[in-house]
């Protein structure tokens, strides 16, 4: 082999070792996590205590933890971690500062949230469109999302600071969003763009073991059918009608419904209910008859 041959052959390993290292499959599993924790979410001066704590709450929802608030009306963290629980990891750090230009003066990107497109050529997309993108830039260095304040949103002094416009469709006839609801459609999107990315913990929305059961057998199946068959007939269901043919019909019924092992017992269950019922109420009707006889035959006169 010649020398060249060789050291080609060497780099050509030491590549594929690197990428598929411990550190490299780490890193690229982690790079959705990564992403989140360069978003930096500014609110440009919020007047609402509530609405910077739906903000907050929103964060935490979504696992964004950076805020920066411009000049707020009001500010308490006290108040804000009454509102917003489990937040004070997000409380705690939110900085503060008297000029928009604070703000982002370290970020690469600047990303404002509007519910208006103006004249003036600017970039725009909606959310779910623009959240991959904006994650990308991260890759840089930190974004900010910029929210404007709640009654008149961001003025065009602060837009033209803004590399791009994030706008979200809504109802023409009431197009105005709470800063809190905004914050969580976008932030939402987000991380749905970070979860394909990978390193974000997934929550378990399967349910409980328990609400899981194999399909019922067929044996388990017909030994309902003829409980149930039996409840049916103790409260005369099959009085005056075709039993067979009644039959079919709750056979068909019961199996277009597909129900799982857990699920015939219950059925199977209600129908010794039933018959356990319909045979004390039997037992009881009876009991009144005789009780009702014994008295006729006390009290009739003696011939």
């Amino acid at each position: 082999m010649s020398e060249s041959t060789e050291r080609e052959s060497n780099e050509s390993h030491d590549s594929h070792d690197s990428h598929d290292s411990p550190d490299s499959l780490e890193s690229l599993e982690a790079a959705g996590r990564r992403a989140l924790d360069r978003l930096l979410v500014v609110l440009y001066q919020p007047q609402d205590l509530v609405n910077i704590a739906l903000v907050v709450r929103a964060m935490k929802n979504m696992e964004l933890s950076r805020l920066c608030l411009v000049s707020p009306g009001d500010f308490s963290a006290w108040r804000i971690g009454g509102i917003a629980h489990d937040t004070s990891e997000i409380v705690e750090a939110v900085r503060i500062v008297d000029t928009f230009e604070e703000a982002v003066q370290d970020v690469v990107r600047v990303v404002a949230t509007t519910g208006r497109r103006r004249a003036k050529r600017q970039e725009w997309s909606e959310p779910r469109d623009a959240a991959p993108g904006i994650l990308e830039r991260t890759e840089a260095g930190d974004v900010a999302i910029v929210f404007g304040r709640e009654d008149r949103g961001l003025p065009n002094e602060i837009l033209d600071l803004c590399d791009e416009a994030v706008c979200i469709p809504t109802n023409p006839a009431h197009k105005s969003l709470n800063l809190g609801h905004a914050a969580l459609l976008m932030f939402y999107e987000l991380r749905e763009a970070a979860r394909q990315l990978g390193g974000l913990e997934e929550r378990d929305l399967s349910g409980k073991l328990r609400d899981y059961a194999p399909p019922a057998t067929a044996a388990q199946m017909e030994e309902f059918f003829g409980l149930w068959e039996r409840a049916l007939d103790q409260i005369s269901m099959f009085k005056g009608a075709d039993a067979p043919s009644k039959m079919r019909s709750y056979r068909r019924l019961i199996r277009r419904a597909e129900p799982d092992g857990r699920e015939i017992r219950l059925l199977q269950a209600t129908a010794w209910r039933i018959l356990h019922y319909a045979n004390r109420t039997r037992a009881q009707l009876e009991d009144e008859l005789d009780t009702e006889l014994d008295t006729e035959l006390d009290t009739a006169p003696e011939v």
